[in-house]
């Protein structure tokens, strides 16, 4: 805590965002896995899909798998929300660590100019320590944020993957009943 006081607002802002990045990756977490489980007992996304090609019968295979493809890809968009806050935090957590820095370090030497070029290096060397721990502060963030991101985006695509091969199958299976 005592380090979060001494890093000033920007501490607290980067608090904000790994709090919230936090948050999103757990919802989708258990979202994602909440959609796994279904995927294997074929409710969920690809029973809406399995719904769509049922209802649409009459369809030629092509325009079939047309519907199916868009139905696929606005199902994995919903899976997919989110993200761009977890991304968001990767990219802005390190740029705000270094503003942090930035407005320590003119601080720093703000005191050097007022004490007439006579400043205890101890008092300017505590400046700078505290000025660079927004940047450790924001690139801890961004490189968890960064993990979180591509875990939960692999994670996607597997679903994804596996809801367009199940419906694939479905297609042929299709085709060979018209047969």
């Amino acid at each position: 805590m005592e380090l979060l006081v001494k890093s000033g607002p920007l501490g607290y802002i980067l608090l904000g965002i790994s709090i919230i990045t936090l948050a999103v990756f757990l919802e989708r977490f258990i979202v994602l896995s909440t959609e796994a489980m279904r995927l294997k007992k074929s409710r969920g996304i690809i029973q809406k899909i399995i719904s769509a090609i049922e209802k649409n019968r009459d369809l030629d295979t092509a325009r079939l798998e047309e519907l199916v493809t868009i139905a696929g890809e606005r199902e994995v968009e919903s899976l997919s929300k989110g993200l761009g806050i977890i991304r968001l935090s990767y990219t802005i957590s390190p740029l705000l660590g270094l503003l942090g820095t930035v407005l320590g370090m003119i601080s720093a030497f703000k005191e050097v100019s007022t004490s007439g070029g006579m400043v205890n290096p101890s008092t300017l060397a505590s400046g700078i320590w505290v000025a660079l721990l927004t940047t450790a502060e924001g690139l801890t963030i961004a490189i968890v944020a960064f993990l979180m991101y591509h875990y939960l985006k692999f994670f996607v695509n597997k679903l994804a993957r596996h809801i367009s091969m199940d419906a694939e199958i479905r297609i042929m299976g299709r085709k060979r009943d018209a047969r």
